[in-house]
């Protein structure tokens, strides 16, 4: 056995060589045969022809001793690429072109499975992640708004469905360094946070039991990247101390390189809650995170949750009125908001890469007509159908292996390129997206692309083959069978036009979507609009120092040259999404019955002149003035969206609310304005009550700056003025009011699925039009000799025009239907991408329609021109 397998590898490393002793072997053979007729008296020549008789012609013999080797299909395969590689040098323009499409494919498909695989395919970096689920608490104003101590105390108490229950929540620290204080990013969570994700400290230890008590000491945990940037990454850091709010922390450990918590961003400092909001049934500041019991399903969670919040309405009816539970997936929670635009993406490429498929198949059915005589002689001389087969079969697949090596090689460089179009603000909240490693997941995926192409460049071939006789060939020669190829190269352009007709409608529909995202009404002028966030170390209530630094700064800021007005406010405009960056509360009006605490309303600090400022339209009654101090009756300006809630019909104005914080107090409205964008672009209106900052002033807040010049030149000198006041604030953030709507992640994420979906079209619509510009200019070629004896016969020019055109009008209308209907069910995976359109929009249908008929009508006039020029007697000489 051993000396066999070593024979066959010595046959195929070594072929020559062996083809050699074959024939000194079969020589040797032929002269004994030879000598025994000799010896029986034959003349040598005789013997010579008896012996070649006895053993066989030398070419058979040859090939069987070749076959028992058991190589022979391997040494075919051999030939085969090496005469694939050789058909492939002589057509240099035809093999350049379709490895260029094929790496367009390739490259635009794996580029965007990066994405999908760092988001949504690679698991998240816990502890059997598909048992772990988010829980928020639903309101009247959406699903997914945060819990109190006391809700989630209950909840880990009188649930059956968890093993274990915690809490976070996003928080910002000031970090007191060597170099001063700057503002760090942070989370606050239970001391069980980690334990139920699964996730062990790289360095340290975790949290202990009872570590986010009020009366346990202050400990924090270190992600990696902090304690690489901020420590030098020395292993002694742990059990050192670090001031963190002015207040000593002791480090305990260092997290895990690749963990990330996208529900706080990339939070540098974990600390444990040390009891806040411990006793305050109407502080509600954390979200959940559990991990289900062996055998429960989220379903049976979230009805074993929803009756929990039954119960606690009931047991608390003024601060859990109308709030029942939201449970989640955890990867659903974390991404959301950006699997639509993912998918969605992957999709178009998929579908460019389609057609790229599809126009390579084209090219080869064109080559593979061109052939057709080469093929027929062959068969003639006894090739069979299987070997010719197996030909297209290999030059199908080495056309889709270089195609693979170059889209590889593309990708490799467009990924960080792709990656550098998402703005920093947007990343921050995507951290799985921060580093995309090359894994063997990529170089599959591409392999795996490259196999259904070859297999659909070999198909078509091979098929057509099939279905045609040799004689063909050799009796028709040229003009065999063209109208055969003309109808399987339609068919294939028909799907390529359905397929581009698909990515115009769906990029139509979300560059719409984008424009009505970026034209909503934010309520305010977006122009010459300047931000910037300030933090005064200290504590956040003493209202005494907050008012003198924010009158201080306002009067600093507005004698800036170019200044026109200023304002403060406690968060600024488009502010974190749904359930984020503002603060909630329950308001109620003063004088009605109400079951619980009343309804939930944004609650807005702002200080005199912000809603001037934003040029925010007044609706009824007045602004803020510097007389509403603390010396006077709270006053409160709300929007229209509460106030069609809370006084639908009404005069507002004087009309008093009752907060929750503060029932003691009422509140006075004494205007209201048009609905700001308080949240995310996409956001619903939400009722909203602004404070004036005299009376529920802030240590933190944002800076709101108009300028008659450019906003920009303005952000450095505003932050010098404001370090001028102050050299110990903390001023971040900075930026213009433009520039945060656009790197905003609604607008980021509507953009970049408009801009790669509108790219892959447009590379659809071109590579349709030469698709389609291909059968008709190839139909113009194999029908010359039918046009010219049409023309010869007295037929126009106009008719041969007619003639072309309507072959291809049959195609594009083909393809247009077609398309159509593919899109009506395609745009329906669009629905969550969709912001103020219909993915019925008639509009966008027709656009997509008019400009692949505009595309059809000029690639198809080039070859009806060149018909209607044909000379008569030149066509019927050249054949």
């Amino acid at each position: 056995m051993l000396n066999d397998l070593i024979y066959r590898l010595r046959a195929l490393v070594r072929r020559q060589r062996v083809e050699e002793e074959l024939q000194e072997e079969l020589h040797y053979h032929l002269e004994r045969e030879a000598e025994k007729h000799r010896e029986r008296g034959h003349s040598s020549p005789e013997s010579i022809r008896r012996a070649r008789l006895a053993l066989g012609g030398p070419e058979q013999v040859r090939q069987r001793c070749r076959e028992e080797r058991g190589t022979r299909l391997l040494e075919d395969l051999v030939q085969d690429v090496r005469f694939a590689a050789r058909q492939l040098r002589r057509k240099v323009g035809f093999t350049s072109t379709a490895i260029a499409v094929l790496a367009i494919g390739i490259a635009a498909s794996t580029a965007i499975y990066a994405f999908v695989d760092a988001a949504l395919v690679k698991p998240l970096p816990y502890r059997d992640p598909a048992r772990l689920v988010a829980l928020y608490e639903r309101i009247p104003v959406g699903d997914r708004y945060h819990l109190s101590y006391l809700d989630y105390h209950a909840w880990k108490q009188r649930n059956r469905v968890f093993s274990s229950l915690d809490v976070y929540r996003p928080d910002p620290i000031t970090l007191n360094g060597a170099s001063g204080a700057e503002e760090a990013t942070g989370a606050l969570v239970s001391d069980g946070f980690f334990r139920t994700l699964g996730v062990a400290p790289f360095l340290g230890r975790d949290f202990q039991p009872g570590e986010d008590e009020e009366s346990a000491p202050q400990t924090v945990m270190l992600s990696y990247e902090a304690w690489q940037r901020r420590f030098g990454a020395s292993r002694k850091v742990i059990g050192k101390t670090t001031t963190l709010n002015g207040h000593p922390f002791l480090i305990v450990g260092v997290l895990p390189r690749d963990f990330h918590f996208a529900p706080v961003g990339r939070a540098e400092f974990w600390r444990t809650l040390h009891g806040l909001c411990k006793d305050l049934p109407t502080c509600f500041p954390y979200y959940g995170v559990a991990r289900l019991n062996e055998g429960v399903s989220v379903a049976a969670a979230s009805e074993d949750m929803s009756a929990i919040s039954g119960q606690l309405a009931r047991e608390y009816p003024k601060s859990n009125r109308d709030r029942t539970a939201t449970v989640l997936p955890l990867p659903d929670a974390i991404l959301g908001d950006i699997r639509p635009t993912m998918i969605a993406l992957l999709g178009g490429a998929a579908l460019l890469c389609l057609i790229g498929f599809v126009n390579v198949s084209s090219l080869l059915l064109v080559r593979a007509e061109s052939r057709r005589q080469e093929i027929a002689v062959r068969e003639a001389l006894g090739a069979s159908r299987p070997r010719i087969i197996r030909q297209f079969v290999v030059e199908g697949f080495m056309l889709a292996a270089c195609g693979c090596a170059v889209g590889l090689a593309v990708m490799a460089s467009s990924i960080g390129l792709l990656k550098a179009q998402i703005p920093p603000q947007a990343l921050e909240n995507m951290p799985y997206l921060q580093h995309i490693p090359w894994n063997w997941h990529l170089p599959v995926f591409a392999i795996l692309i490259a196999i259904l192409g070859g297999l659909l460049f070999s198909a078509g071939p091979s098929i057509h083959l099939l279905f045609s006789g040799p004689q063909r060939g050799l009796t028709e020669g040229r003009r065999a069978s063209a109208g055969g190829w003309r109808g399987l190269g339609a068919t294939l352009v028909a799907v390529e036009l359905a397929v581009t007709v698909v990515l115009l409608v769906s990029a139509g529909l979300l560059s719409k979507s984008f424009y009505q995202l970026m034209h909503v009404d934010t309520g305010m002028s977006v122009e010459h609009l300047a931000v910037v966030h300030v933090l005064r170390l200290g504590p956040w209530d003493d209202a005494t120092r907050n008012i003198t630094l924010e009158r201080r700064i306002l009067s600093r800021l507005s004698a800036l040259p170019g200044v026109t007005s200023a304002g403060i406010a406690a968060e600024p405009p488009l502010a974190s999404g749904e359930g984020l960056g503002h603060r909630f509360a329950h308001f109620r009006v003063a004088g009605r019955s109400y079951v619980g605490e009343g309804d939930e309303a944004i609650e807005q600090t702002a200080s005199v002149g912000y809603f001037e400022g934003l040029r925010a339209r007044l609706l009824q009654g007045r602004y803020f003035a510097e007389t509403d101090d603390a010396s006077k009756t709270p006053v409160a300006v709300i929007n229209r969206t509460m106030a069609l809630q809370e006084f639908p019909g009404e005069n507002v104005i004087g009309k008093q609310l009752i907060n929750q914080y503060d029932p003691e107090h009422p509140i006075e409205v004494i205007g209201v304005v048009d609905d700001l964008k308080d949240g995310a672009l996409d956001m619903k209106p939400t009722a909203a009550v602004y404070r004036p900052f005299n009376q529920n002033s802030t240590n933190d807040f944002y800076v709101t700056l108009r300028t008659a010049q450019a906003e920009n030149s303005m952000l450095p000198s505003m932050v010098t003025a404001i370090h001028q006041i102050d050299p110990g604030l903390i001023t971040d953030e900075e930026e213009t009011m433009t520039d945060r709507i656009n790197h905003s992640q609604s607008a980021y994420l509507h953009r970049s699925a408009a801009w790669m979906v509108g790219a892959f079209a447009g590379l659809a619509l071109l590579l349709g039009t030469v698709g389609l510009y291909g059968v008709i200019s190839y139909s113009v070629g194999q029908r010359t000799r039918e046009i010219g004896v049409r023309m010869a016969l007295g037929a126009q020019r106009s008719s041969v025009y007619r003639l072309i055109l309507k072959e291809a009008a049959w195609l594009s209308a083909a393809g247009i239907v077609g398309g159509v209907f593919c899109s009506l069910a395609a745009t329906t995976f669009l629905r969550s991408l969709l912001f103020g359109v219909s993915r019925w929009d008639g509009g966008t249908f027709a656009s997509a329609i008019c400009l692949l008929l505009a595309a059809a009508i000029f690639s198809s006039y080039i070859p009806a021109r060149r018909a209607a020029s044909i000379d008569p007697t030149e066509a019927l000489r050249s054949e």
